[in-house]
């Protein structure tokens, strides 16, 4: 594969895992500030599970059969 990446979404992981220690670092400066954005804090943390869920994923880690819509059927 060109690039260095596997057919497993090997560049999405690199991209994820840089997005991570952005938001790693975005949430540490607001935590810092005099007053912090509570709100901004929330979104940032949702957008860091939301990439932890995709790195999940990729890893094979998908949901269980059980906890699926599908599952009831």
């Amino acid at each position: 594969m060109e690039g260095g990446t596997s057919g497993s979404g090997g560049a999405l992981k690199l991209r994820l895992v840089e997005r991570l220690s952005d938001l790693d670092r975005l949430i540490a400066a607001e935590l810092a500030r005099s007053a912090p954005d509570a709100a901004l804090i929330r979104r940032l943390s949702r957008e860091k599970l939301l990439a932890k869920d995709r790195m999940a994923a990729l890893g094979g880690c998908g949901m269980p059969r059980w906890a699926r819509e599908d599952a009831a059927r």
